[in-house]
């Protein structure tokens, strides 16, 4: 297989946001933050390896270290892990990024990061908001955040992306706009601008306060040489966009290591036409994860079908702001976009919310602002097709 992405979940914190759904543990009797933890560094590049055998995996194109909190694991680790990862790559990783709480930042810890490759730190400020981040159960604070970013900009070397969410608890508009403010400030490389999500429906009144929010920060971005590359991302200049994430929106292969890890292994041809896909999830009992003799039992895969893939193509495609190329897609699928979506594809266009260009198709701005809506309307002419327009049958399934 080509050269692919790997995303490792470090699964641990210190305790639950709560407005985080991702898979997090707050407390493992055997797993000490700051502290050398081996067994569990140990464990997953034994995953690391088994995978890249099991699938034949050239090489890792891109690393991601997110979590839970990978800050938390002892400077020693990180080069340990590190080192592990990039062992046997004939090229360095291009990107490789790990994720940080701004309270973990130390010198020590950043120098680790720069010895073992690592070049894309992601901090996960959401707020500044002293207030904000007490109610929502967010540890840290406004001061340690600013520390921390004094201390990156002073000790690191590498690219620098900063988190923030519009619409957690007592946010206002105010305080979003000078969280943004302070970052551009600091002249980061790149921010993640996130809606805040809730499992339950939000009432819409809270819904069209957070896309005001995002208009209104996106235009402030903009003014100030942020990029949207993507529907929540950012890069200044349009110089730093996140490769690794680009792997993501663009479906193309990575594995996913450690507990709840997901992972997508994409198959095809010469040509580049789609053949199969397989998406694994890492088991949420650690302790299984971490004894199993049969390492497959802790990644169970469920087969992708061409149908499934094809929906998550727009998906994730949509996101972007150059939207989808035209002849990767035909190459992938056998047919032009336009043959399964070329009625919402055109609807949009009509309204100017999209546009279907020679070589790519995309929402523009102000489609961008109902992105959900627009997927809604092409997954549902892709479910109801039943013919392409030679007048065989659409198989979506061959």
């Amino acid at each position: 297989m080509k050269p692919s992405g790997l995303y490792i979940h470090i699964p641990f914190c210190t305790q639950k946001c709560r407005y985080c759904d991702f898979y997090s543990i707050t407390q493992k009797a055997d797993f000490r933050p700051y502290h050398p933890n081996p067994q569990f560094i140990e464990r997953l590049l034994q995953d690391v390896r088994f995978f890249k055998e099991r699938s034949a995996i050239e090489a890792w194109k891109t690393v991601y270290i997110g979590g839970g909190t990978p800050s938390l694991l002892h400077p020693d680790d990180i080069r340990t892990l590190a080192a592990g990862v990039c062992e046997g790559q004939k090229q360095p990783v291009q990107e490789f990024t790990i994720e940080a709480n701004p309270e973990d930042i130390t010198a020590d810890w950043l120098a680790a990061c720069s010895e073992g490759g690592v070049n894309r730190l992601s901090i996960g400020v959401q707020t500044f908001d002293n207030d904000v981040l007490a109610v929502n159960g967010r540890r840290g604070s406004k001061e340690k955040t600013i520390a921390a970013l004094e201390t990156i900009k002073r000790r690191w070397q590498g690219a620098l992306s900063c988190d923030l969410i519009a619409g957690l608890t007592g946010q206002t508009a105010a305080s979003l706009s000078d969280d943004v403010r302070r970052l551009i400030d600091y002249r980061i490389e790149h921010l993640s601008l996130y809606g805040l999500c809730s499992e339950d429906p939000l009432p819409d009144t809270r819904e069209d306060f957070i896309s005001e929010l995002l208009w209104e920060n996106t235009e402030l971005l903009a003014e100030n040489g942020y990029i949207r590359y993507e529907v929540s991302n950012f890069s200044y200049q349009d110089k730093y966009r996140s490769l690794h994430n680009q792997i993501y929106w663009n479906m193309e292969p990575y594995a996913g290591i450690g507990p709840a890890a997901c992972g997508t292994l994409i198959y095809e041809d010469s040509n580049g036409r789609f053949i199969a896909a397989a998406r694994f999830e890492g088991s949420k009992d650690i302790d299984k994860w971490m004894t199993a003799a049969d390492r497959t039992s802790v990644y169970p895969c469920e087969h992708i079908d061409r149908n499934t893939f094809l929906e998550e193509v727009l998906l994730m495609g949509f996101r972007l702001s150059e939207g989808i190329n035209r002849t990767a897609f035909a190459r992938r699928f056998g047919a032009d976009i336009t043959a399964f979506i070329g009625e919402t594809l055109s609807s949009w266009e009509k309204h100017g919310q999209c546009r279907i260009e020679p070589h790519r198709v995309y929402l523009t701005e102000e489609g961008m602002l109902f992105l959900n809506r627009f997927l809604v309307d092409a997954l549902s002419e892709l479910d109801t097709k039943a013919q392409c327009p030679a007048g065989k049958p659409l198989d979506l399934d061959g």
